[in-house]
């Protein structure tokens, strides 16, 4: 059988860690919704969530290549972030990209990531900062940076922020090679099969 491909068209701020425990799941109080913890489901019970009803809360945990977490079963079924999501989310978020009259220094590069919110920051010695999205692809780019030395900060909408030190730019592109994300995601919000997206 395929994998269940799946999106997070409602991902959520809030803290797992905060929820109040209800067995193996938790309660959030801003929205006093159930949210269900995938790893402790196996695909059939989570498909069966997804099919009882609207809108299923979950907290999920998805690695590298987009697999969710699930408790072991039978089924060699995976469920898995649907290619396309990502980007759906990310064609509504203009890109906050500094802007300045007159430098020309530029920082490309690509990170390995199944997040799909990370932002980049590029900090000077003088401590300005320009932002940047990174891409679903994991591409990203800080245009117009002045010429210096840089750290560039990742943050991700899950997991811990990482850093590069010492990019040096002038007043032309700089390649950073690819980075690995060194995060596990987690992912807590409404969970819908990929198929019933409209």
């Amino acid at each position: 059988m395929p994998d269940l491909r799946v999106s997070f068209p409602k991902p959520c701020s809030e803290q797992w860690e905060d929820m109040a425990p209800v067995g193996r799941d938790r309660i959030c109080a801003r929205c006093d919704k159930v949210i269900h913890d995938l790893s402790q489901c196996t695909i059939e019970q989570a498909e069966a969530l997804l099919r009882a009803g609207t809108e299923t809360c979950v907290r999920a945990r998805i690695d590298a290549d987009g697999v969710v977490a699930l408790a072991p079963s039978r089924s060699m079924r995976r469920m898995v972030l649907a290619a396309g999501a990502a980007a759906s989310l990310l064609a509504a978020v203009e890109p906050a990209v500094a802007r300045q009259k007159g430098p020309q220094g530029v920082i490309a590069g690509k990170i390995r990531t199944n997040d799909w919110n990370t932002r980049v920051t590029a900090t000077a010695g003088d401590g300005k900062s320009y932002n940047a999205r990174v891409k679903p692809d994991g591409r990203y780019r800080l245009k117009k940076l002045p010429a210096g030395t840089y750290t560039l900060t990742f943050v991700p909408a899950c997991g811990n922020s990482w850093t590069i030190d010492r990019i040096v730019v002038s007043d032309s592109e700089v390649a950073v090679p690819e980075t690995p994300d060194p995060n596990e995601c987690i992912i807590i919000g409404m969970l819908v099969p990929e198929n019933n997206r409209g």
